[in-house]
Order: structure tokens, then C-alpha cells, then sequence
């Protein structure tokens, strides 16, 4: 193996002649290989470019080249094209602990399948993250928080919660033991996190709403929770852009729990002397109430009524017609909060900033332009 690199009488690095005559690629590969076992070449960060690495080791670009297949091959490198291109160390030498802080106690605002839907996502994305980065994953509950050992240098926590209070509970947890922390889709901004842009999410989505012709969009759900606050400015948001100056009796304020609600908030809807001719519900179960509500109503979807949801839930896509929705990236947010806390736990101070990720449209079958 290679153990340093000389430099010739014009100031270039050259390969040193091996003992055993290897070929240049393989000596190029070990070169690189030793550079990020050691740690000279960290996780994630960009190696020198093709034409750099044939001036540092005075070679045509056939031998590198080779040698960086090698790499991509045994997964010590990665390949990125487009945008950002180059290519980047993949293998995370240190092994950190991602510590999982579960802060979600039941309140009546939440029903068990909402709490265990938002928690299965991010955990499925998390641990996909420590697979990738090659770390420790320990999931600890409130009440298993006191029995831990504190937090060592190479350990961070991820909390998951469904409130800003516990979000913020969680933090100052993970402060006491000086261990770095991300917060994984709080509500809340302003603080190391990963979290969507509810309020873009629902702007999108009443914005495809108008964009089919629709004028009478109703709104169904919470104008003063943390979750749907936000999805509430971002209706009010899209229909001022459009010009559209909602009448207060197309809000109807819901709390996504219990059927039966969201099916009076339709009927109620339906009754009006000039009714909606389509909705936006807060959530993905309000959209599914309200598609149930109107099966046994005998209004057609999306001819009479079109309705978009918010979340992409797995049911989105099993129901008939089904839902055109808004993605809240769940799965994405898991991984890439191990990757923000991997970042902190090697130091890099820019990781310590929030993260906004963007959600997605997702047109399918219960939108289309208005018949009247």
C-alpha cells in the first residue's frame, strides 16, 4: 500500500515505485482508500476532480479513472452527476449513536392512527439513514431517557414529537447531556431541524385547485393549531394571489378525528344557496371523510366536487378515485435528519441550521375543472 506521495523536481506529486511492480490504477486506489479510512478524506466531502487527481499523481486520466471506479465500486466513493456533480467520500469511517427521543403523548387532538402515522414515516426514513451512514441506532422513550448513560462525543438525539412544547422539551433534554439534537418535522421553525413547508404544501395544492377554473374553495380544517395554521395561510394565500376573496362560510373548522364531523362540515357545505365546487382539506383523513360523505351522498368526485388532501398517506392511493394530495416527505425528513446530525457530530457548524425541505403535488384522480 501506498504510504505518501513525493514530489518531483517541478513541484508535482508522483507515485513512489512499489516494491512489488503494481499496476497504476490499483496504486491510486490504495492511495485514496488509506486517505478515507484514515479520515484526511471525510464523509461526504468532494475529493479533488479528475484532472487534480492526474496532475497529484502525475498520470493520464485512464489509471484515475479506473481507480475511481474501483472506489464507486467497493462504496467508499459516489458518483454524483448534474447538478453538484463530482465525486464524494460515501464511506463514514466513525461511528456515531443517533439516538431516537419519542416525545408524543396522546392528547384529543390526535387519534392513535394519526400519532402512529406520523412516527412509522420518520422512523422508516431514519433508520434508512443510519443504514446508509453506517451508525448506532438507539430509540429511547421519555420515560427510558432517565435511565441512559449521558451522551459521549460520537452521540446525538433526533426528537420526534406532535407539539412544539415537546419539541422543545426534547431539545433541552438532549442540551443537558451537551449532545448535539435535531428536531424531525416540529411545526415550530427556528431551531436545528428538518421540517416542510406546510404553508407552500397548501398553497400548492389550492393553487392547482384554481389554476383547473375552480373560484368557491372551501376550506376544511383548523385555522389555530400548529399543524393546520399553516396550511390555512397557505389557502388564504393562494386564493388572494388568485384574486379570490373566500366567503367565511366556505371554512369549516374540523378536527380531522372524528368522522362524523368532517361528513356535517360537507353537508353543510352542500346546503349553501351557491356551494363550493371544491375543497381543501387540512389532511388526508379529512379528505377521506369527506370522499366517504360523498359515495353515500351520490356526489360524483371529481365531476360534481373536487377534492385535494394534505399528507399523501399509503390510503391516498388505495381508495377510489383516488386522492390528489400534497406530499409531506416524511420518509425524506427521517433520513436527512441523519444526515444533519452526523454532520454536527463531525463538527461542520454549518449543520446546525434549519432545513426547509419542499413538498409535492400529487395529482390523481379526485381534481378536475369545475362543471358549473
Amino acid at each position: 500500500m501506498i504510504k505518501c506521495i513525493h514530489l518531483n523536481n517541478k513541484g508535482h506529486a508522483t507515485l513512489p515505485a512499489p516494491a512489488k511492480t503494481e499496476p497504476l490504477y490499483q496504486q491510486i486506489y490504495d492511495d485514496i482508500r488509506e486517505k478515507i479510512l484514515s479520515g484526511e478524506f471525510r464523509y461526504r466531502q468532494q475529493i479533488p476532480v479528475l484532472s487534480e487527481l492526474c496532475g497529484i499523481y502525475g498520470v493520464s486520466d485512464a489509471p484515475v479513472r479506473r481507480a475511481l471506479d474501483e472506489l464507486a465500486r467497493d462504496g467508499l466513493v459516489v458518483k454524483k452527476r448534474g447538478k453538484g456533480q463530482g465525486t464524494f467520500v460515501a464511506r463514514h469511517v466513525a461511528q456515531h449513536t443517533v439516538r431516537t427521543l419519542l416525545i408524543a403523548d396522546m392528547d384529543r387532538h390526535y387519534s392513535a392512527l394519526e400519532t402512529y402515522h406520523e412516527v412509522l414515516e420518520i422512523m422508516l426514513g431514519i433508520m434508512q439513514g443510519v443504514a446508509d451512514t453506517h451508525c448506532k441506532l438507539e430509540q429511547i422513550t421519555l420515560k427510558g431517557f432517565q435511565n441512559i448513560l449521558p451522551a459521549d462525543g460520537g452521540t446525538g438525539y433526533l426528537v420526534i414529537s406532535m407539539s412544539c412544547q415537546e419539541y422543545l422539551q426534547g431539545l433541552e433534554m438532549a442540551g443537558r447531556q451537551n449532545a448535539p439534537c435535531v428536531l424531525v418535522n416540529p411545526p415550530c421553525g427556528g431551531y436545528p431541524s428538518v421540517r416542510v413547508d406546510m404553508e407552500q404544501g397548501a398553497f400548492l395544492g389550492v393553487n392547482y385547485l384554481i389554476q383547473l377554473g375552480h373560484k368557491r374553495i372551501a376550506f376544511v380544517g383548523r385555522s389555530d393549531t400548529e399543524w393546520s395554521a399553516p396550511r390555512y395561510k397557505g389557502y388564504l394565500r393562494a386564493c388572494k394571489s388568485a384574486g379570490i376573496e373566500p366567503d367565511p362560510r366556505w371554512m369549516k373548522q374540523t378536527g380531522g378525528v372524528q368522522q362524523e364531523e368532517d361528513w356535517r362540515a360537507l353537508d353543510e357545505l352542500m346546503q349553501l344557496d351557491t356551494p363550493p365546487t371544491a375543497l381543501f382539506a387540512a389532511s388526508d383523513y379529512r379528505a377521506i371523510h369527506l370522499l366517504n360523505r360523498c359515495r353515500q351522498k351520490g356526489i360524483s368526485v371529481p365531476r360534481e366536487l373536487s377534492i385535494c388532501g394534505y399528507d399523501d398517506i399509503a390510503e391516498s392511493v388505495a381508495i377510489q378515485p383516488r386522492l390528489t394530495t400534497v406530499l409531506h416527505p416524511r420518509y425524506l425528513l427521517g433520513v436527512q435528519s441523519v444526515e444533519m446530525l452526523v454532520a454536527m457530530l463531525d463538527g461542520h457548524a454549518e449543520a446546525h441550521e434549519e432545513r426547509l425541505t419542499a413538498p409535492k403535488l400529487m395529482v390523481r384522480d379526485t381534481c378536475a375543472a369545475p362543471a358549473r
